[in-house]
């Protein structure tokens, strides 16, 4: 059994599919982070929402050739954000209503105050973003492998850049923030490139039955070193 026909059978399986939905939440809701805190409208929230989930995507499929691009062959992601976002915006408006008018309510507000409280909106984000980060570094070197894009070493990584980061430096363009993380200083993309490599690596020197286990280990690895280096304020090198 080689790798092809694993990486072909790990894509279509649900739990890969699940994984890959979770990413896509993952970047929404990173994206409604900062629509709440900014003050954006609701489809100001949809776009910064939108742009990290499948902006990064969008630009690896056509390059890689892929037609129609995933975003159309597949609705399901499209329609999960728009679904986020509607639901994100049915909680807060509930919550908002709820403080301090309805005693039956009151702990779920008090609840929602602490936690944000505790929990800042940068938090949040490096929250949700170490989850997306890890998600869309996998499929973006499947895909690299998929459409065969050589050399591999070179297209894994790049693959994991785009469709892990590019979509987040997007929304950041978009909000005009000079100061944008994944360009200036965070450990972000550099995390995806490094784990990137080291996916392909691995599918491409280790025997095809531990597949499954280095694409975990890419997964966990990704989410928990982005988390480790926010947390400890370990920053990229500067140019």
């Amino acid at each position: 059994m080689d790798h092809a026909f694993l990486i072909d059978n790990i894509v279509r399986a649900h739990w890969f599919i699940a994984l890959d939905l979770l990413g896509t939440i993952a970047f929404a809701l990173s994206g409604i982070t900062i629509a709440r805190s900014e003050g954006y409208s609701l489809i100001g929230a949809f776009v910064l929402a939108a742009l990290p989930a499948i902006g990064g995507g969008l630009v690896m499929d056509l390059i890689a050739g892929r037609a129609p691009v995933g975003i159309i062959d597949q609705p399901t992601y499209m329609i999960s954000i728009i679904v986020v976002v509607v639901t994100a915006k049915l909680v807060m408006a509930f919550i908002d209503l709820a403080r301090g008018r309805f005693l039956f309510f009151f702990d779920l507000a008090y609840l929602y105050v602490r936690a944000q409280q505790t929990m800042t909106t940068r938090t949040l984000l490096v929250l949700f973003d170490s989850i997306g980060l890890a998600s869309f570094t996998v499929t973006g070197v499947l895909t690299a492998i998929q459409f065969n894009c050589r050399p591999l070493v070179v297209w894994g990584p790049a693959f994991a850049v785009l469709n892990a980061a590019f979509g987040t430096v997007l929304r950041d363009v978009f909000r005009a923030d000079a100061g944008n993380p994944v360009m200036k200083g965070s450990f972000y993309a550099e995390i995806a490139a490094m784990w990137g490599l080291v996916l392909v690596l691995g599918l491409t020197w280790l025997p095809p039955e531990v597949d499954v286990w280095i694409i975990t280990a890419t997964l966990v690895g990704t989410s928990v070193m982005r988390m480790v280096l926010y947390k400890k304020g370990i920053r990229a090198p500067m140019f």
